[in-house]
């Protein structure tokens, strides 16, 4: 897909990865809307900002239609927002498990939904879901994290083989630690020169976005690589 002119909507993007990746789609000429709870810092012609909660269904649904009432259309999607926590299960507390499917899970669902319609409609588009590592690997102490990443790649999977007649992609990117803020709550844990650069990942989901017609980037692992100096 060219993504000059192209409209996107980045969950998110107020911080870490979505930022990058709203920064990045700017460059390239795309028409950038940003949800996230908190302002997105960024000051561009070509860029909308909404804050709203993800995870809270009207929200999405009203914030949404405000846009495709200015847009008329979506070309792409790009479900990032997302948090985790590191605990063992049993000293999860419930409320806080029920905050992490909303948005993790439920936020994917909640913009998803009301995206496609439009995206049958023109036949193209690209939706794009941020699981995890721990969306395909268990991580001692973070059981519910696994849970919602894993229900990601799930939902992602399926969605690819439902959307595919329609000319719609769907990719699931799988990265493992990123140097963001997302470590920033969890205890003895800080971002490290060890993980992957966000830009790096950032750059992964615009190829992605860049493929040929005839190309579809499913599901996209991606791993730090680091070779230890001898």
């Amino acid at each position: 897909m060219k993504l000059k002119n192209k409209v996107a909507i980045v969950t998110g993007s107020s911080k870490g990865l979505g930022l990058i990746v709203v920064e990045q789609l700017l460059a390239e000429g795309t028409f950038v809307i940003g949800f996230s709870r908190n302002k997105t810092p960024i000051d561009h012609p070509n860029f909308e900002g909404y804050c709203l909660d993800i995870g809270n269904e009207s929200a999405v649904t009203e914030t949404f239609n405000n846009v495709i009432k200015k847009h008329n259309t979506i070309d792409v999607i790009i479900n990032n927002a997302g948090f985790g926590d590191y605990h063992k299960l049993e000293e999860t507390d419930s409320q806080l498990m029920r905050q992490m499917f909303e948005t993790n899970v439920f936020g994917v669902f909640y913009l998803t939904k009301c995206a496609i319609p439009f995206m049958k409609k023109s036949q193209q588009g690209h939706i794009i879901n941020i699981s995890s590592i721990a969306g395909i690997v268990g991580i001692e102490n973070m059981s519910v994290y696994n849970g919602t990443k894993f229900a990601v790649k799930g939902m992602s999977e399926s969605l690819y083989k439902e959307l595919r007649p329609h000319g719609i992609k769907v990719t699931c990117i799988l990265p493992g630690s990123i140097s963001t803020n997302f470590f920033d709550d969890f205890d003895g844990f800080t971002a490290s020169n060890t993980m992957m650069n966000p830009t790096d990942v950032a750059d992964s989901i615009l190829y992605c976005l860049q493929s040929s017609a005839t190309f579809h980037p499913v599901n996209l692992e991606i791993r730090p690589f680091h070779i230890s100096k001898q």
